[in-house]
């Protein structure tokens, strides 16, 4: 779960430089678009039964890194997503051990389960 934290965290900071670091408009609209998709992302994976939602972090990790090159940013914004995506790409791979298991499918409903009343 920390890296689904520390994945929230970063979406901020995406939010944030764009402010910070006085970003051309084109670059801090990205990066208003991309840091609420990151947050929005890492906090239902948070859970263990969405766990895999996290891998849509890599996509957006992935435009936060090919962005800057396909709209030319200045600098400050260029070095900033890249380390930012990247970033959110790595946290993105760091899988959260599964305590529990959740559905089964059809299957589950025709085992033997303590779980169920016995009459």
């Amino acid at each position: 779960m920390w890296a689904r934290i520390v994945n929230a965290f970063l979406g901020l900071l995406v939010m944030a430089s764009p402010s910070i670091l006085q970003f051309e408009k084109i670059a801090a609209d990205i990066n208003y678009i991309t840091g609420p998709l990151i947050i929005t992302t890492a906090v239902i994976a948070m859970w263990e039964f969405n766990q895999n939602v996290r891998y849509f972090n890599v996509v957006t990790g992935v435009w936060l890194v090919i962005a800057p090159f396909i709209f030319s940013f200045s600098t400050a914004a260029l070095t900033t997503d890249l380390i930012l995506g990247l970033l959110v790409i790595l946290f993105a791979f760091i899988k959260v051990n599964v305590s529990k298991r959740y559905g089964g499918g059809w299957r589950s409903l025709f085992q033997d389960n303590p779980l169920h009343m016995q009459e």
